[in-house]
């Protein structure tokens, strides 16, 4: 008699996947009465309604029909692949040659425990640990192999501690001084962008940053290794999202979407949960209501661990370093 396989499936599950992990969750929702069509491997348009009638009935899940990371969990079919083993310690970015004392021993740590460093752990950052931390990146998918130990690379590592550049304090982070942003924008070609006199990006007719605001926004984004590109779509999608507003809330009773702050960070999605991207940041639900900064803190930390997907079609988390489209490398 043949062995037994257990049946498995990786995140992100989106219409048109295809493979043996689709056929799991088709089998899963045929079991429970969610699917009628036939197991064929097709993530289709059927087997995305039967995942969101799955999520529906199982809340905190949120229901986009998506076959993500917690929808696996919940269905118990998530494989765990690509997951690193727990870390025990976090770093501060950048990381880089000089650097020394709890975040560099930090990445030392986590590149042994990977088998790509061999040397000595004495909490120097040196050219031998960067060459460790570039093997690293050059075989993880979306990091640039730099040596520098960003934001994405830490997080990637998952020992980023959410400190970067010149924060000094526990997260949730001390606003960074706010001198500016990169402003005038340029002209984008994304729905409904507009442009002020000043050159803030806007939403269609939705609420417009005002100058400090859009500051604040941008230099958190910054302050997370963004580019100036990416500061003026955070404040474009501020404006779309929340209208600029940090008190915003969202509530769907249709679809059990509970959102919050300008940036509509998703309650019921599970990111605010402690072992969540933003639970392991630190925010709530609480605190990223507190004020624009904590607000557009939170969402770049939420954008360095998933690049645009949250904010983007299918609007799931899409790690960077999987290397698809939209995400940037380590400032």
């Amino acid at each position: 008699m043949a062995d037994v396989v257990p049946c498995t499936a990786d995140g992100d599950l989106v219409v048109g996947s295809e493979g043996a992990g689709v056929a799991c969750v088709q089998y899963f929702l045929l079991l429970s009465g969610l699917y009628g069509g036939p197991v064929n491997s097709q993530f289709d348009a059927a087997t995305s309604d039967a995942v969101a009638r799955f999520q529906l009935a199982n809340p905190p899940l949120r229901v986009d029909g998506l076959g993500t990371e917690p929808t696996l969990v919940a269905m118990g079919l998530f494989s765990g692949f690509g997951a690193l083993p727990p870390a025990d310690c976090l770093a501060d970015a950048d990381v880089v040659i000089g650097t020394s004392g709890d975040s560099a021993e930090c990445v030392q740590t986590r590149l042994t425990s990977l088998g790509y460093y061999t040397g000595p752990i004495d909490a120097v950052f040196r050219r031998s640990t960067a060459d460790a931390l570039s093997a690293y990146q050059s075989a993880t998918p979306g990091l640039t192999a730099d040596g520098i130990g960003g934001t994405r690379t830490l997080a990637a590592l998952d020992i980023w501690s959410g400190l970067s550049r010149h924060s000094t304090t526990s997260q949730p982070n001390a606003a960074p001084t706010v001198a500016g942003g990169p402003w005038p924008a340029p002209r984008m070609f994304l729905p409904s962008y507009n442009l002020t006199p000043g050159g803030i990006p806007y939403f269609g007719n939705r609420g417009i940053c005002g100058l400090a605001d859009a500051n604040t926004i941008a230099a958190e984004f910054a302050n997370d290794g963004a580019n100036d590109e990416t500061q003026q779509w955070a404040v474009y999608v501020a404006s779309r999202e929340g209208g600029c507003n940090y008190l915003n809330v969202n509530l769907n009773l249709a679809t059990r979407d509970d959102s919050h702050c300008t940036f509509q960070l998703n309650a019921l999605s599970g990111m605010f949960n402690a072992d969540a991207v933003l639970g392991r940041r630190g925010w709530t639900v609480d605190t990223v209501k507190q004020s624009m900064t904590n607000c557009a803190d939170a969402a770049s930390d939420l954008w360095v661990y998933c690049g645009r997907g949250p904010w983007t079609p299918p609007y799931s988390c899409i790690a960077p370093w999987t290397g698809d489209l939209g995400a940037e490398g380590d400032a």
